[in-house]
């Protein structure tokens, strides 16, 4: 990430795939399936908040870690 750059609140499907390093159709198949947050609309638009996606990623990490102690 480039420091000059502004932080980014909200972002496309497409930056929200290549964030999680996935394909678009892997991003909507779990925004469908309700697994990804669910996109903010404005007017016409269609974004994700940057914090629901590191909180999810957040939350997938620390799954794995306690399962990783009970195994």
């Amino acid at each position: 990430m480039n420091m000059n750059e502004p932080l980014k609140l909200l972002v496309t499907a497409e930056e929200a795939a290549r964030m999680l390093s996935i394909g678009r159709s892997t991003f909507w198949r779990n925004v469908s399936a309700g697994v990804f947050p669910q996109p903010v609309r404005i007017g016409g638009l269609t974004r994700w908040r940057v914090a629901d996606l590191v909180r999810m990623v957040d939350a997938g990490a620390q799954a794995m870690a306690e399962q990783g102690r009970a195994a």
